[in-house]
């Protein structure tokens, strides 16, 4: 599945050109639309200039099947097998900057320049045949299917970006929108080049240069971090301290749906600094079930517990023992649970027991 290769920026040539996207096992089987039967498997798009035609190609193995890109083996066990797919309306020979991405339908597209205008052909759940979207003025079209960026294909679309025809302004489409509007992502003080798109974990990268100078520059574009989402039911988490030196578990739960929180078990150190920091936000109607926080016998003890605006939550109870010697501060904070004119929270907290030292410092807050 290897073979020799030249890569070059590509800016205005009309070279051939080879594009590697993740898509589905089958083209157009959605299966149970999951990250990994929609992008668990490799594909490749050819612009063949000797065959003047699109060429789609998608790594099997033989006797088995499509080549999953988790594959332990490898890619040395597979082949490029072609799928066959509709002619592009325009000549192969005049086309440039192809890129290719799948959608959420299993269906690929694909994106390109033909004359100083861009084109993209993707799938139209409605006619059930491939259509062809634009042509936008504009030069070096990148594709990109978020979805292998934030691994969540309910909430993914694939964007298309591209340069203006003067090459001094990105601009983005999205197929939510039918790619029918342009949102300026960047301008530039000269004409560039816009290369790739790359899908970093929970992040893209734009890659380009500066047209003048090739060889020489390059610029990097990032979009904001996507959010990660988490569906799971939560266990227990259990943590052993060490027995001696600093001791800070910090466990953060953000928005998490309707998710079950089980316990959460600290053990303290035998001595040193002991700080677990606990941060409960936007539960939604999550139960919340117990933590215990086991006191060092001497050093600093300071546990932190932020809860904020819980909604319908049910707060379950949290028992603290305080160490026998030295400083014990205890911070408890508590977001949208009172009472006020005109507004009554919907909260339900449970109880809290806290036992003091029996010498030393002892603040509440």
């Amino acid at each position: 599945m290897t073979a020799k290769a030249k890569s070059y920026k590509r800016g205005r040539t009309y070279a051939p050109e080879v594009r590697l996207a993740p898509g589905p096992r089958a083209m157009g089987d959605t299966g149970d639309g999951s990250y990994t039967t929609l992008f668990g498997y490799a594909w490749a798009a050819v612009l063949d200039r000797v065959e003047r035609r699109f060429r789609l190609f998608q790594a099997q193995v033989p006797g088995e099947g499509p080549w999953a890109l988790n594959d332990p083996r490898g890619p040395e066990v597979a082949v490029w097998v072609e799928v066959e797919v509709p002619a592009l309306p325009h000549p192969v020979q005049e086309i440039a900057h192809m890129g290719l991405a799948f959608d959420q339908a299993a269906r690929h597209v694909v994106v390109y320049e033909y004359q100083g205008q861009v084109w993209i052909r993707q799938w139209d759940p409605v006619s059930q045949v491939y259509v062809m979207r634009g042509p936008f003025p504009g030069v070096d079209p990148v594709v990109l299917n978020d979805a292998v960026v934030g691994y969540f294909p309910p909430d993914s679309d694939v964007l298309v970006w591209h340069l203006s025809p003067d090459r001094t302004t990105l601009l983005q489409r999205a197929q939510r929108h039918l790619y029918a509007t342009a949102h300026v992502v960047q301008t530039f003080a000269e004409p560039v080049v816009l290369d790739q798109a790359v899908a970093l974990p929970y992040q893209i990268e734009l890659l380009g240069s500066l047209l003048s100078t090739i060889d020489a520059t390059g610029y990097v574009l990032r979009s904001q971090l996507y959010p990660v989402y988490l569906s799971d039911a939560l266990g227990q988490a259990t943590l052993s301290a060490p027995s001696s030196g600093a001791y800070i578990p910090i466990v953060i739960v953000l928005d998490l749906g309707i998710d079950v929180l089980g316990q959460a078990t600290l053990s303290a150190p035998s001595s040193g600094a002991y700080i677990p920091v606990v941060i409960v936000l936007d539960l939604g109607t999550e139960a919340v079930g117990q933590a215990q926080l086991a006191a060092p016998t001497t050093g600093a003890y300071v546990p932190v517990v932020l809860v904020s605006d819980l909604g319908m939550d049910v707060l379950g109870q949290a028992q603290l023992s305080a160490p026998t010697t030295g400083a014990y501060a205890l911070v408890v904070v508590v977001v949208d649970t009172t009472t006020q004119p005109g507004y009554t929270s919907p909260d339900v907290l449970g109880t809290a027991t806290l036992s003091a030292p029996t010498t030393g410092a002892y603040e509440l807050a």
